[in-house]
């Protein structure tokens, strides 16, 4: 196949045409510019599809760094983000240049997010540990940046119930109150032993300024 038309269409994009087919192709102009590219060359089936895989690749990076401007990704969720539009082979390349340049980072990203979840949101360490793992990282990772936070989540617990949901638990003899809070504590991810000692510390303290 010889490329018969080659130049510039729109900003930073070329067309080509193959063997006067009349089909137009669209390149970035450092994708021609790589791939050596000139008018009147003869390309075997192999090399167009490399051009093509070329400019796959490009965009495929180009999109990956549009989305990290909005917030991290790990490794897995980002291939899994960019595997709907783009060959696999594509995807682990673009995957493994981003964590090379250290664009995508598990480890820091796990940190980041540990920060968010149990600092943050005031998750506990069951709840952290579940979203951390659906953003697609590894339990190693996970359990080494939640580490740091293990000695503050009854800090965090104590501040809850003495705050956001210090209601289901000012009246002791209503149960069923008592039970929905617990069960809301639960739910952000707090075990209900240490749910049940923080709320019994608090109520002695009650009592106490009674």
């Amino acid at each position: 196949m010889t490329i018969t038309t080659l130049g510039a269409h729109k900003g930073n994009t070329w067309k080509i045409e193959l063997d006067d087919s009349g089909e137009l192709f669209f390149l970035h102009v450092s994708v021609v510019q790589r791939c050596g590219l000139q008018k009147g060359m003869t390309l075997t089936p192999a090399q167009w599809e490399q051009v093509q895989l070329t400019e796959l690749s490009r965009k495929a990076y180009q999109y990956a760094c549009f989305l990290l401007d909005n917030r991290g990704y790990s490794y897995q969720e980002m291939f899994h983000k960019l595997e709907p539009k783009y060959p696999q082979s594509v995807c682990f390349a673009t995957v493994d240049r981003l964590a090379k340049y250290g664009q995508i980072n598990d480890r820091a990203y796990a940190e980041q997010l540990a920060h968010h979840y149990v600092a943050v949101k005031h998750f506990g360490m069951r709840r952290a540990f579940q979203e951390m793992r659906r953003r697609g990282l590894l339990d190693e990772h996970i359990s080494e940046a939640l580490e740091p936070y293990e000695e503050i989540t009854g800090e965090i617990l104590t501040e809850l119930i003495e705050g956001k949901y210090q209601k289901y638990f000012l009246a002791p003899d209503d149960r069923r109150t008592m039970e929905k809070g617990k069960a809301a504590l639960v739910r952000r991810g707090y075990r209900f032993g240490e749910i049940n000692a923080a709320v019994r510390a608090f109520l002695e303290e009650l009592s106490e300024e009674e």
